[in-house]
């Protein structure tokens, strides 16, 4: 059965945070799929074993995408039949909307908005390599909303992507500002295929609220998952009856450290712990002196040093 992000709410891909023990987290709160950290289809080419390791997933991740950026066909071709037969994901996502520098200077991510009929082309070619259906994450423009992205997205479409996934953010917002979602509703009404809405998804009503101004199949989420998982259970419960439960931070603390435990067993504890601290700090979100304890989250080098920070915060929290 092909894979359908329609009345989905999925995980979207992030560069370092976006890890194997972050999607293993989330998916156990609710995210009904995710996405791999973005994968140079260049270097997967070349047989670049510590790219193509990006690529590994346990089952408890799944349904999984894998996502692939570049603006060469031929190793757009190549990585696509490479990763879907090696890996088996759900799908294969093109980047074509990652703002960061050294990607859109390069002429990757968002970059080829400015490109239509390359983006086509590597659509096709991944279509063609692939035994998975393909889909494409893009933005609303390079530094306004662009009309043109409508033809855009259709001829996306017509080289055969299953589905398109939209950031309502231009490349030069960053994730400054609020996502355009006129500029969504827009590019769904022009295509056929599913759509999915993100940007500025935090909670339930904010999830509700970008359903119903674009009219999206589905949507995806990412910084507001960052130290609140559970923001997928919530989510659903405000989409099925209208209201939401916040966990305690006892049990926010209790998801902390089993995400911690899955990155260690994935990575090892050195290096997921040194990894984990930029996660620390955003489970440290609305503790009441969190700045206090910035300084020994930025130094955890084991699970112990986490445990033990953990339980010097709660016991301040109960005087």
């Amino acid at each position: 059965m092909l894979f359908s992000p329609c009345g989905l709410i999925g995980l979207a891909p992030m560069a370092g945070p976006g890890d194997s023990g972050f999607r293993k987290i989330c998916r156990e709160w609710g995210a009904d799929y995710t996405v791999t950290e973005m994968i140079s289809a260049k270097a997967v080419r070349f047989g670049s074993e510590k790219t193509i390791s990006l690529a590994r997933y346990s089952m408890e991740e799944t349904p999984i995408l894998i996502q692939l950026f570049g603006r060469e066909p031929e190793s757009m071709e190549y990585a696509a039949e490479f990763i879907s037969n090696q890996f088996d994901p759900a799908g294969i996502d093109l980047n074509m909307g990652c703002p960061a520098p050294k990607i859109f200077n390069n002429g990757d991510g968002s970059a080829l908005l400015k490109e239509p009929k390359l983006a086509a082309e590597l659509v096709r070619s991944a279509v063609k390599g692939s035994c998975v259906p393909v889909s494409v994450k893009m933005r609303i423009g390079i530094d306004k909303p662009d009309d043109s992205l409508t033809d855009f997205a259709r001829m996306i479409q017509d080289a055969g992507a299953s589905f398109i996934t939209i950031h309502g953010r231009t490349r030069e917002q960053f994730y400054a500002g609020q996502a355009d979602y006129d500029m969504i509703r827009r590019i769904k009404q022009a295509v056929s295929i599913p759509v999915i809405a993100n940007g500025d998804v935090v909670d339930g009503p904010s999830a509700k609220r970008i359903l119903d101004l674009t009219g999206a199949d589905g949507i995806m989420l990412a910084r507001g998952a960052l130290g609140s998982p559970d923001v997928f259970k919530r989510i659903k419960q405000y989409l099925d009856c209208g209201e939401q439960t916040s966990i305690s931070l006892e049990e926010r603390f209790e998801v902390c450290l089993k995400q911690l435990q899955y990155t260690i067993e994935d990575k090892g504890e050195e290096k997921a712990c040194i990894e984990f601290r930029k996660h620390m700090l955003w489970y440290l979100k609305g503790v009441i002196g969190a700045s206090s304890y910035k300084v020994a989250a930025g130094r955890i080098a084991s699970y112990n040093d986490c445990k033990n920070l953990i339980d010097q915060i709660l016991l301040s929290q109960k005087h």
